[in-house]
Parts: structure tokens; sequence; C-alpha cells
């Protein structure tokens, strides 16, 4: 039985002596040879997709397209997010994960022609666009308060939210229009 006990505490002391050494091994390797091989990730948010890659490349990293969104503010191809963040160390040959702008979403600008200002607000709103500035002109073919056309014109794409100006009819121009406008015209050169 003596010997038995004996035999447990050598084989404790050894299994013990296993695992201390198994960790203080562990910790030199890593701090001896560790460092070599990280290095620090690079800020690579608002950059284009292929100069990332290269400036990657050169610091052993890979870079990965996880997703690409529409973004108003990054243009197409620019990076907006990465993972793992930026600053941190990490392994070589690791790969970045990274959100890649597809830019602002564009939208075809509807036909205005003929609508009423309060049509037309309501008709770019719903595609996704905005009323901007309205010029007034004469038209022989289009009502007072319609619209006459769009810049820019209707059926071209355009990014959402940006502003589609319009020219918005005074209705025909008449004799008696043509005269005030004149005598107006002879009141301001004075």
């Amino acid at each position: 039985m003596l010997k038995f006990k004996a035999l447990l505490k050598s084989i404790g002391i050894m299994i013990l002596v296993f695992i201390v050494g198994f960790i203080v091994i562990n910790i030199i390797m890593k701090v001896a040879v560790g460092h070599r091989n990280e290095v620090r990730v690079p800020n690579i948010v608002g950059m284009d997709f292929n100069i990332a890659v290269k400036k990657c490349m050169n610091l052993k990293l890979y870079l990965e397209q996880s997703e690409f969104v529409h973004h108003e503010e990054f243009e197409k191809g620019m990076i907006i997010s990465q993972n793992p963040h930026p600053d941190i160390m990490t392994k070589k040959f690791r790969t970045i994960n990274v959100v890649v702008s597809e830019g602002p979403e564009m939208v075809r600008i509807p036909y205005l022609y003929n609508l009423t200002i309060t049509e037309t607000k309501l008709r770019l709103e719903n595609t996704g666009l905005l009323l901007g500035k309205k010029k007034y002109r004469y038209s022989d073919d289009v009502d007072k308060d319609k619209i006459i056309y769009s810049e820019p014109m209707a059926d071209d794409l355009i990014a959402r939210k940006s502003e589609i100006s319009v020219a918005v009819s005074l209705g025909k121009l008449t004799d008696s229009s043509s005269k005030s406008n004149k005598w107006r015209d002879l009141l301001n050169n004075e």
C-alpha cells in the first residue's frame, strides 16, 4: 500500500511538472517567435478596394469582400468598414473582411411633363428624388402652373436623394402679357 501511494505521488508530481513545463515553454515560444509573425492591421476604410489589396499584400494580409452595399458618401469600390479593426496586432496571412460600396443607389427620373407642382413633388418623392429649383417659362403647349420639362431630363439615371429642377409654365404668352413685359422692361431701363 505504501508503494502504491509513493507511485501515485510520483506520477502526480510528473504530471504537474509536465503541465508547468508545457505552459512555460509555450510562453517562451510566443515571446521569442510570435512578434516576428504579427503585423499591425492597417486602416483601409475609405480606400479604393484595389489599392487596399496591394497595401495588405505588402503586409502579408489577405483582403476579402464580404458584402456590397449602396452608400451615399462612399464612391463605388471604396471600403466602408473592415474586420478586424485597424491598429490591432494580428498574425500574418490573416484575412481582413471588408464591406465595399456600390456607390449611391441610382434611380430613373420619372416623366413630369404636364403635371402640377404638387403631383411632381409626390412623384419625385415616390422615386426617391427631391424637387429642386423652379424656373418659370411661357409655353404655348403646357397650361399655366404645370411642368414643361425637368433638368436632368426624364428617364435619365441619377443618384437617389438628388434634386431635380423643373420648368413651370406661365401659360401662353398673350398680347397683354407681352405689353406688360414691355412696360416693365421700359421702367427697368430708366
